[in-house]
């Protein structure tokens, strides 16, 4: 891409500290995303403000500083699962295009990506109600939600899955395996099959599979690269140039710290995932999970979010994160999502346990501490195959489920990955009789008593023989009764995953940052969690991959939008 003087119109307006991203996280939930790590704190965060005011715009980089100007169509900031397809896409429009990533490789962790009415599909006969699955995710929102955007996705993705499934099809190593395993939620919540999960070839059927986004971003920057793609690692994003009422570009550091100025005739597109890894905007937008955000594999600092909202952008006021049922003291247990047995620190049970994960974390966030115990007995992995849950919970295989290298085969190996390192850990006690389980409860929740737990065990052991739940109203086959020792509590606490954000960047159905009034900024979009109106305070889990396949479609329709401007 060509250089030119070090230049600037003066009266350009500069906005923003931008973090380009995170780098690649190792490890994997079981079927979901990241490996939990702690999120930084404002004190270590790069990101962090230098003033009280997170709104106000820092000084502009003086023109003198700038060392280099390079030229190009599109310019995007993040190489995760938005800015990855946002790449490949705008070199195979034709467009010369700029990917920065502050970090030294990739961000990826999700597996599963949603679609409607892909290929994949229809070949299967697999059809859709649009009207219901469109109202059942408002629904979700609890209408805190742009209907518009939900249209969107669910007119759009199917084609990006496609394409996608193209660009797997032609590394001769991947392909899409299709979700049609769902989950029987007594018709209280809609479970439709739309996962689409890339996997290596050959894929295996209730067997262990390799999946991901670990594996499929290498394929698709290898091409974007090979179109013409200019990827440039370690260069976070400093600055965004606003001329008159259009965004023109970016500045960046190199590594050698220098400045350069990318110019984006077409458009520049924000993919740098969010402010969940920002602790200050976390206390500031959304003090309510703020405290409690124990999985946040990002580390994303918010700086993006920040420069479209120092443009003039407007975002949401209804901050949220994904959040579920399975955080622990020190990391997470996804086992936790099983509707086993929960008692309160008091031994009393408190909820219906057979609910979407995040509606489980806050039935426990309800309960005085902010915890609760998970108990069941020898019989888990007879109990785990009644349950039958679906996509990040599932721990049994299933036809039709597309199943982990972490999903145990039976119960010895659900025991040596799951419950063992618990044990181990102190989060998980076990022993052979309830009136030893209530005492060693007692270590983490005093107010636990030998007689509360036995009245509460009593009560349940007898609901379960019956199949019906009279006081909580959880579905028959799911009423599995805790009566066979060893007997096993694992303590879980209230925690917000932060690997999806749920609110963001208003824009408008092209993508486009919006201004308060409604008004598109030009040239600037959003994309992933630097975009909000998708989601109200709930994921809807139920539907495997909506996150990564609302990114991957928003990523294709931003650029074509951009390169149609």
């Amino acid at each position: 891409m060509g250089t030119q003087p070090s230049t600037i119109n003066r009266r350009s307006f500069i906005t923003g500290m931008l973090a380009a991203g995170a780098a690649l996280s190792t490890g994997a939930l079981v079927g979901c995303g990241g490996e939990p790590r702690n999120a930084q704190d404002s004190a270590s965060n790069p990101s962090a403000p230098t003033s009280k005011d997170w709104t106000s715009p820092p000084s502009p980089v003086e023109n003198g500083e700038i060392t280099e100007t390079v030229e190009a169509d599109i310019v995007i900031i993040g190489a995760g699962t938005s800015g990855i397809p946002a790449a490949l896409t705008a070199v195979e429009g034709g467009a010369k295009t700029v990917l920065l990533e502050k970090g030294d490789t990739y961000f990826a962790a999700p597996n599963w990506f949603a679609g409607i009415g892909s290929r994949y599909q229809n070949e299967l006969g697999l059809t859709f109600d649009r009207s219901e699955i469109v109202n059942d995710l408002m629904w979700y929102a609890s209408h805190r939600a742009d209907q518009r955007l939900i249209n969107l996705w669910y007119d759009n993705s199917g084609e990006a899955i496609d394409w996608y499934g193209d660009e797997l099809e032609e590394s001769g190593s991947l392909e899409f395996a299709v979700e049609t395993d769902s989950k029987n939620t007594g018709g209280k919540h809609a479970s439709p099959p739309v996962a689409h999960v890339p996997v290596e070839k050959p894929y295996k059927e209730m067997q262990p599979n390799k999946m991901g986004t670990r594996l499929t971003h290498p394929v698709l920057l290898d091409k974007a690269v090979a179109l013409g793609l200019d990827l440039r690692y370690k260069t976070p994003a400093v600055q965004l140039v606003k001329e008159d009422d259009r965004v023109a570009g970016v500045i960046a550091k190199n590594e050698a710290d220098e400045y350069v100025r990318f110019l984006a005739s077409k458009g520049v597109v924000l993919a740098s995932g969010g402010y969940s890894g920002n602790r200050y905007l976390m206390e500031k937008l959304n003090p309510n999970q703020s405290q409690n955000l124990t999985n946040n594999p990002q580390d994303n600092g918010g700086d993006g979010f920040k420069m479209g909202v120092w443009a003039g952008g407007d975002y949401g006021r209804c901050a949220w994160v994904m959040s579920s049922d399975r955080s622990t003291e020190g990391g997470g247990w996804t086992p936790g999502s099983q509707p086993w047995l929960r008692v309160n620190k008091f031994g009393e049970r408190f909820c219906n346990e057979d609910a979407p994960y995040d509606f489980g974390a806050n039935a426990g966030a309800m309960n005085p501490g902010n915890d609760w115990w998970n108990i069941f007995d020898s019989k888990y992995w007879d109990a785990m195959t009644k349950y039958h849950t679906t996509i990040c919970s599932r721990m049994v295989p299933a036809p039709g489920a597309v199943c982990t290298t972490l999903v145990p085969t039976d119960a010895d190996s659900f025991f040596e990955m799951y419950i063992a390192p618990q044990l181990e850990s102190g989060n998980m006690v076990q022993a052979d009789t309830l009136d030893e389980l209530a005492t060693k409860m007692q270590e983490k929740s005093p107010d636990i008593t030998v007689e509360s737990l036995a009245k509460t065990l009593e009560r349940y052991n007898e609901l379960c023989d019956k199949g019906v739940d009279d006081d909580f109203g959880k579905i028959g086959f799911r009423m599995v009764g805790v009566t066979e020792p060893p007997y096993y509590a694992m303590h879980m606490i209230t925690g917000e995953t932060g690997l999806a954000a749920l609110d963001g960047l208003r824009v408008n159905t092209n993508l486009e940052v919006v201004d308060a009034q409604g008004n598109a900024i030009r040239g600037l979009y959003a994309v992933g969690n630097d975009q909000g109106g998708f989601y109200g305070m709930s994921y809807p889990w139920y539907y495997g991959g909506l996150h990564a396949g609302k990114n991957l479609t928003f990523a294709r329709l931003a650029v074509k939008h951009a390169l149609r401007s």
